[in-house]
């Protein structure tokens, strides 16, 4: 296995300090030894392809190489710039692309992340990127990466690094205990919430929520979780709020909601008098390692509000939390509750496919119609 250490030694020495992009849990470890470097610039994106706009803006004003790192998702994200910004045929911007491989075919792996691995070498064909899978033995690494940074220098054009999962070595570090955790959060908010349609994020949230219902020995169907396409799911609750009188709950989180930022205002314009989202802001992205989000410089509320939702309050602990009326709020309203980052050793994931969980929550929607 590569060590992180072993990694960033080998980037200094070839002067690429400059780093941007949305963390995956295979880079965990790589990034929690980066964000320890001062000899880095580092800037956490909020999406991928803002990473592609900030790498070539580093480009621009350095004349140097920029690296973007990213899950294979987020090439998704990244298709629009790197065809349209950074492609040879516009402006020939050259970059290295560290891409983690999720669902890499003939590897166990969640649903979301099954179509992706399956045509992560393919798309980067078609996008005429030249890649390299890299290789666990540091020497050969090295080798790899020399021949892609001088590729992208000649050719002036965005090449590939493909990290298969599990190949950068862990070095899991005693966890500060969390006082006040989202799984407790989530907890006090499914109470409040009864039976109504929820629709959660991505990760981590998802997950809790599932093993509450559990739990509780509570039904699932009223819970749509959005086990993929992060910063969809304010979009997909607003959507079915506007199509049911019916109060509608969006569980969110920090990173995802700065992912996907200009969907507040497209609800405020919009607007729902049944539409109530639920932001949890751990300043954090807990799902992939605890990387840390930009959430710590925003005004949620001056946000919320000036998007134009009606009302936008903040829960600081579990008493503010359990005190809050949330069917008191004038809505579109947004909830923030503040929470520290970390959960159990132990979570779990759904047992019930995506296809089943779409099945039993469109039902759920349709008996609430009546």
């Amino acid at each position: 296995m590569l060590k992180s250490f072993e990694i960033i030694n080998l980037l200094k020495a070839r002067n690429l300090n400059f780093i941007s992009g949305v963390p995956c849990s295979i880079f965990k470890d790589f990034l929690i030894e980066l964000n320890n470097d001062s000899d880095f610039q580092h800037l956490s994106a909020t999406s991928e392809g803002e990473a592609c706009g900030l790498a070539t803006g580093y480009y621009l004003a350095t004349a140097k190489l920029p690296i973007v790192y990213m899950q294979n998702s987020g090439l998704g994200n990244s298709v629009n710039p790197l065809t349209s910004l950074m492609d040879e045929k516009v402006y020939s911007i050259p970059a290295i692309l560290f891409i983690s491989w999720r669902g890499e075919p003939g590897m166990a792996d969640e649903p979301q992340h099954v179509k992706m691995g399956e045509i992560t070498i393919k798309l980067l064909e078609t996008l005429g990127i030249e890649y390299q899978i890299a290789d666990e033995n540091v020497e050969k690494f090295e080798i790899q990466l020399d021949e892609l940074t001088k590729l992208a220098f000649e050719k002036s054009r965005a090449v590939a690094l493909v990290f298969r999962k599990g190949i950068i070595e862990k070095n899991d570090k005693p966890k500060s205990q969390p006082q006040f955790t989202r799984e407790q959060a989530l907890e006090i908010l499914l109470i409040k919430i009864g039976k109504a349609p929820i629709i959660s994020t991505t990760g981590k949230t998802s997950r809790e929520i599932f093993e509450l219902r559990e739990k509780y020995g509570q039904d699932h169907d009223s819970d749509f979780l959005t086990v993929g396409s992060m910063g969809c799911s304010a979009s997909i609750g607003f959507s079915i709020a506007k199509n049911t009188d019916k109060p509608v709950f969006v569980i969110d989180g920090d990173g995802a909601v700065l992912m996907k930022m200009g969907t507040l205002a497209t609800i405020g314009n919009y607007s729902a008098e049944n539409f109530i989202h639920i932001v949890v802001d751990n300043s954090s992205y807990d799902s992939t390692g605890g990387q840390s989000t930009v959430s710590k410089i925003l005004d949620w509320q001056k946000l919320f509000q000036a998007v134009g939702y009606k009302q936008c309050v903040i829960a600081q602990t579990s008493e503010q939390l359990e005190n809050l009326d949330i069917t008191a709020l004038k809505k579109p309203a947004a909830v923030i509750v503040k929470v520290d980052k970390g959960s159990r050793a132990d979570l779990g994931r759904p047992t019930t496919t995506p296809n089943e969980n779409k099945q039993n929550f469109m039902k759920f929607i349709q008996s609430q119609l009546i």
